[in-house]
């Protein structure tokens, strides 16, 4: 839809094609969006209908049922008890505080920014989401509250905590029985309709660089994927009880999809550069065979996944995956034909181009023949809930914390000073806007301004129309349905819009929350106008005092990550089948920690200090090995082979002894003040020997393999399968950890021009 705008508007401003083609992509119809635009506005207007028809008079009451909704756990009966039985102690203790400190106006300010960073350090270390906004937000409006009615904040709160009751449980009816709406089958929708728009954007990049007829230049890779929306799903999935196991899995398939969207980027990248076509022409046939069989690959694992999710690295590849590998073969053998003719006649750029081209397509097939590696199995079903997290003594979050509690503290001096009760909102942008990175900040700011500008236009434009012209609680409700409709489909789309969406409906409901007449059009003005300055104080104190970015947040996670790994070496800390276990699960959930810091990255662009790109692949990467490097452990634990003779089993220890001093080298890197430093990540990487590696791995192999695998022939059947998947892994585990240096060394430095790419690959020798 984006080209055909350009081509029926080739003088329209480019701005406005990109946001004509953005909006295309982001607004079209997919499956099970309406249905669920559907349940999520039904359950919001209801639940506003249900405050109004019983007089539950709470500006906050709409904004508690929506800030519920979205990418949330979905709430059982006793959940929704239990927020409940919470939340009546937080507001009873909240009235009289605020009374008091009404009286103390210079304790007021401390109390408040105390109040908003232990909060804040909760709300993060046990992962409250949602509820914990809640919970933030219902206590600062009462402190916010007893400055401009302090003879009705009381009354005030009770409201508050009657619309709270509503909310829980509502939402709880609709999650529990009226309409369930689980996030698994939601998320194995998303990846597969992720891999299905990456094979479009791959179809027409490739049609372009071969020169198919009729095929139009394709358009820049998007700034942000669906990564950030499939990870919340993934939170969501966990908190609704799926097992540490599946959740390993659907977290390897998120990575895998953004890995595959990486990657088309770089074959949009190659496309759109304006070189010489000689060596495509020279090569279209293959190169036509070659993109067709990797679009059909592509196409069937968006297939699959709707279905299953495929695992078993050690897997055959499926028939199409197959094909395109082949088609892969013979655009190798093609292009080892005509090297010696464009070498002569092709410049420079032209090759380093087809390089980068080239070097794609291997990594695209790389990523698709090869099933998913799975962590092992848990001796039981993991419980369907999870003891929360102890808080850990982390300087990084106590310095976010207090930045958050800063803002606030600013935002409420600037509500008391305008002397308008309608800036609460300064508050609540804060604290949703206010997050660790520049990156994660940027993003929901400027979404938050575009949500709050659109939704307060459509909020002024509902009181014009409709107070003067319904007068029945129906008829408002009908308003409020239709808009919040439009705000709930549009949040269903990927990370570029999606908050901005949500954001549309906050603020209508902020505005239009009485759900009766309301000739009034200046409190809407001053509610939007507090959207717009707590993004000003966040903007401030997290941009320019006090700014964090990606590869701040980066580091801790990563040296945690290859700590857990070098963990699960065999011979290493992971001394029982439990701990192994633990920190399987453990590595799961800071690599999805890792995949959102990645994306902070890609929006920090040049000042990120980190390439998100090489941190997604080294995600994709460690995973792999620690999986396999579990397996191997699990098994010497709880079914230990048969000794080998001594030069055998220390031909084994010397692998697993080479594997775990090249992880040690990179953690001790990355504990140095050195981390962000690309020449020396670079130069710790050329410093590795593959023969390290390698040269024990080849005499274990032999040796295991000597005389018809003399050594285990007289082992028990399951031993024998057992030593040889283990040999397997081994050699796959060499590979891999080359593959994760590579990655590693790159990720230091913000992301290289394409130039450099094309150079890059150019250097791997297929091409050229």
């Amino acid at each position: 839809m984006g080209r055909n705008f350009e081509t029926r508007n080739p003088d329209a401003p480019g701005w406005l094609q990109w946001l004509a083609a953005l909006l295309a992509e982001e607004l079209a119809p997919r499956p099970h969006r309406l249905a669920t635009s559907i349940r999520l506005a039904a359950i919001a207007t209801i639940g506003a209908g249900l405050m109004a028809a019983a007089h539950v008079r709470s500006e906050l009451g709409p904004y508690v049922v929506w800030l519920m909704l979205g990418p949330v756990a979905m709430l059982s009966p006793r959940t929704a008890a239990s927020y409940l039985a919470i939340t009546a102690p937080i507001l009873a203790a909240a009235v009289p505080l605020a009374g008091i400190l009404a009286e103390s106006p210079w304790l007021m300010l401390p109390f408040i920014g105390i109040v908003t960073a232990l909060s804040t350090y909760l709300i993060v270390t046990r992962k409250l989401g949602s509820i914990g906004l809640v919970w933030q937000v219902v206590t600062l409006d009462t402190f916010y509250g007893v400055v401009f009615a302090p003879r009705d904040f009381g009354w005030n709160d009770a409201a508050l905590f009657g619309a709270c009751a509503i909310a829980f449980s509502l939402i709880a009816a609709f999650d529990t029985w009226l309409w369930p709406d689980p996030a698994a089958a939601i998320l194995l929708e998303s990846l597969a309709a992720s891999v299905e728009r990456t094979r479009e954007r791959f179809v027409q990049a490739a049609a372009y660089f071969i020169e198919a007829a009729g095929a139009a230049r394709p358009a820049q890779p998007p700034a942000t994927s669906e990564m950030p929306v499939q990870l919340a799903l993934l939170d969501r999935a966990g908190a609704e009880g799926i097992g540490a196991y599946r959740r390993a899995i659907l977290l390897a398939a998120i990575t895998l999809v953004e890995r595959l969207h990486l990657r088309v980027d770089r074959v949009t990248i190659a496309a759109r550069e304006d070189v010489s076509h000689g060596i495509r022409q020279m090569l279209r046939p293959a190169l036509e065979a070659a993109c067709g069989a990797i679009a059909a690959a592509m196409a069937e694992a968006a297939h699959e996944m709707r279905i299953m999710i495929r695992t078993g690295a050690d897997a055959p590849p499926s028939p199409a995956a197959a094909r395109a590998g082949a088609a892969l073969d013979a655009l190798d053998a093609a292009i080892a034909r005509a090297r010696p003719r464009y070498i002569q006649q092709a410049g420079g750029r032209e090759i380093a181009n087809f390089g980068a081209f080239s070097e794609s397509l291997h990594e695209i097939v790389g990523l698709i023949e090869r099933p998913l590696d799975e962590p092992p199995a848990a001796p039981q079903p993991a419980p369907t809930t999870q003891a929360m997290p102890a808080p850990q003594s982390d300087p990084a979050l106590i310095a976010y914390c207090l930045k958050v509690a800063l803002c606030v503290v600013i935002g409420y001096v600037i509500g008391l000073l305008t002397q308008r009760a309608d800036l609460s909102t300064i508050l609540t942008t804060i604290i949703v806007t206010a997050l660790p990175t520049y990156g994660a900040s940027l993003r929901k700011m400027i979404l938050r301004i575009v949500g709050a500008v659109v939704g307060g236009a459509v909020s002024l434009l509902a009181i014009i129309v409709a107070s003067p012209n319904f007068g029945s609680l129906p008829a408002y409700m009908a308003v409020v349905f239709a808009v919040l409709f439009i705000s709930a489909y549009s949040s269903l789309s990927s990370g570029r819009i999606a908050y901005a969406g949500k954001q549309l409906g906050t603020t209508f409901l902020l505005v239009f929350a009485g759900l009766s007449p309301s000739p009034d059009i200046y409190a809407p003005l001053w509610r939007t106008w507090g959207i717009l300055l707590g993004t000003i104080v966040v903007t401030v104190v997290f941009f320019g005092l006090w700014p964090v970015y990606a590869g701040d947040s980066l580091l801790p996670r990563l040296r945690k990550v290859l700590r857990d790994t070098l963990a699960l070496v065999p011979g290493g800390a992971a001394h029982s089948a439990a701990e192994i276990h633990r920190i399987n699960t453990q590595l799961t959930e800071v690599l999805s920690e890792i995949l959102q810091v990645a994306d902070d990255a890609r929006l920090e662009g040049r000042r990120s200090l980190i390439d998100h790109d090489a941190v997604v692949q080294s995600a994709g990467t460690v995973r792999r090995i620690a999986h396999r490097l579990a397996t191997i452990a699990l098994w010497r634990l709880e079914e230990p082979p048969p000794r080998l003779d001594d030069p055998t089993e220390a031909a084994a220890d010397a692998v697993f002894s080479a594997l775990g001093r090249r992880l040690e080298s990179w953690l001790s890197f990355y504990q140095s003040d050195a981390s962000l430093r690309s020449a020396a990540a670079r130069a710790l990487a050329s410093g590795h020997s593959s023969a390290e590696i390698a040269r024990p791995l080849e005499e274990f192999s032999n040796r295991i393999q000597a005389q018809g695998f003399a050594r285990i022939a007289a082992w028990p059947a399951e031993q024998r399968r057992r030593m040889l998947d283990q040999l397997q892994s081994m050699r796959r585990l060499e590979f891999l950890m080359s593959e994760l240096e590579t990655h590693l060394a790159g990720i230091p430095g913000a992301a290289a021009p394409g130039g450099l790419r094309y150079a890059a690959a150019v250097a791997t020798g297929r091409p050229a």
